[in-house]
């Protein structure tokens, strides 16, 4: 690679990960709500179905974003997907009024269909960029996406107070616009020819090639609901314990400047999860690596269900991490498994796992709270679906196992036939 090809990657990842950080948006909605219920007059569905419309056309952001990969250049959809999310956000500090529509279309809609658009091609890219560190590349860009709230949640917050909603979305939509429009410079994806070097640089002799999966061929597998089962039981768990991980703790009596750490510190076990996890699943494995974080899920998921003590405060905190591992190492488990080719477009399918948790995991808890049972209960069955997960993970690996292994003895009898013919 040259010093110029190394520019050019250094520069993607990091403008690719400045562009991704706002993609983390959608999660300080809560924030903002008080402020647009106040002025608009909205009722608290209302309100919440701003956060529920922009995840969901996340994913299909994602799926539409990684298919325009196979006719326009990797930049091309970045501007396009960049300007739709920006474009969303500044529109939605003039639509704040009483009929709600506007404020789905642009806030809820253009911006998770715009930030799916840029996530899938951005996180494909900067993996072909490394395509024997594809942990470390995706995990520098997800982390970026967890990192959003930490900083952007204490900012809106005090532009919230100082200078209303109207402003604080032009200020933060400015940034994003910003963000998009040096991504858009900046952004560059490896030419094919470097990238087969690359590939193969690491690569051992007679090593089965991965199998370029097309998401209609991937979909049609095993494997794929298999990892799909293992995201949604693994991130339900986290789901259940996100949005009451304050509020529980002070019931309980725990402090509440403690309760206050444990999600702060949280988020930033939650970033650093994503760097850490993928990079040492570059060697250790990933599987073996995401197995780590499960057990470790049903450990303080049972915590959770069981004790009352300063032990909560900690199981808080690791569930937060959890999910930080799930997110920064499924997408390079997905191309490891699926092939880098149409990863993108992929990956936007097992994130269906996501949606699927968010929107199940209040369910399950509105259904138990409302037979009268307490949060203990909801969090036992969320230890239970950490195991679920678990035992999807194992399915998968062991089918995984088999297949390296069917294809490295094909590989062999190629190899064999073909040095036997060179011999006659």
């Amino acid at each position: 690679m040259t010093g110029i090809q190394k520019k050019q990657r250094l520069l993607t990842m990091i403008f690719g990960a400045f562009a991704i950080f706002f993609t983390g948006y959608p999660h300080v909605w809560s924030i903002y709500q008080p402020y647009v219920m106040e002025q608009a007059g909205w009722s608290q569905g209302q309100a919440s179905m701003c956060f529920y419309l922009a995840l969901s056309t996340f994913v299909f952001g994602n799926i539409v974003g990684g298919r325009m990969q196979n006719r326009f250049k990797e930049k091309t959809i970045v501007w396009i997907g960049g300007g739709i999310f920006a474009a969303g956000i500044l529109a939605s500090a003039f639509l704040i009024v009483p009929i709600p529509l506007p404020m789905y279309l642009s806030y809820g809609v253009m911006q998770g269909f715009g930030q799916g658009m840029i996530y899938t091609v951005i996180l494909a890219t900067v993996q072909r960029w490394f395509p024997d560190r594809t942990g470390f590349a995706s995990g520098v860009v997800v982390t970026a996406n967890g990192l959003c709230g930490f900083f952007l949640a204490p900012l809106s917050r005090k532009l919230l107070e100082t200078a209303g909603v109207q402003k604080t979305l032009l200020i933060i939509g400015t940034a994003i616009t910003v963000s998009w429009i040096l991504c858009g410079i900046f952004f560059q994806a490896p030419a094919k020819n470097l990238m087969n070097v690359q590939a193969s640089a690491g690569k051992k002799a007679a090593e089965p090639e991965i199998k370029q999966y097309t998401s209609a061929e991937m979909v049609r597998t095993k494997n794929f609901y298999l990892l799909l089962a293992t995201m949604f039981f693994g991130l339900t768990s986290y789901f259940m314990v996100s949005p009451v991980s304050q509020t529980y703790q002070i019931d309980l009596g725990i402090p509440s400047a403690m309760a206050v750490s444990a999600v702060m510190l949280g988020s930033i076990v939650n970033a650093g999860a994503r760097l850490v996890l993928p990079t040492l699943a570059d060697k250790a494995g990933r599987i073996v690596c995401i197995k780590g974080v499960l057990i470790v899920a049903v450990i303080a998921m049972g915590v959770l269900a069981v004790s009352s003590s300063l032990a909560v405060t900690v199981a808080v905190v690791l569930m937060y991490g959890c999910y930080g591992g799930i997110m920064g190492s499924f997408p390079s488990l997905t191309s490891s498994i699926f092939g880098m080719k149409h990863t993108g477009e992929n990956y936007g399918f097992v994130m269906f796992g996501i949606v699927f948790a968010t929107f199940g995991a209040p369910a399950i808890s509105g259904l138990v709270s409302s037979k009268g049972y307490e949060m203990n209960v909801v969090f036992g069955i969320g230890a239970v679906f950490a195991v679920i997960a678990f035992v999807c993970l194992t399915l998968l690996g062991r089918n995984l196992v088999k297949e390296h292994a069917e294809k490295s003895a094909g590989v062999k009898n190629d190899t064999a036939q073909v040095s036997k013919t060179q011999a006659e």
